[in-house]
């Protein structure tokens, strides 16, 4: 499985999430929300942003890798 497709999956996970919340937070709306929108949603909303980065960083990293490879060792 590719970079890419990894990252649609999390990209896909996110909206389900984002849809799904804002389906019950239509109906529940209180402080027990909110806490739940803080320290749910959103902390998983970052996390998954942050995956994502990870992924591009791990993505550059394996590209030059397998350039000096390809080139001789490059060191």
């Amino acid at each position: 499985m590719s970079d890419s497709s990894h990252k649609a999956k999390l990209k896909d996970a996110v909206r389900t999430l984002q849809a799904q919340w804002g389906v019950i937070r239509s109906q529940w709306n209180d402080a027990q929300s909110d806490r739940v929108q803080h320290e749910v949603v959103e902390r998983a909303e970052e996390s998954v942003r942050l995956a994502m980065l990870a992924l591009d960083q791990l993505g550059e990293a394996i590209s030059r890798a397998r350039s000096e490879c390809s080139e001789g060792g490059g060191m």
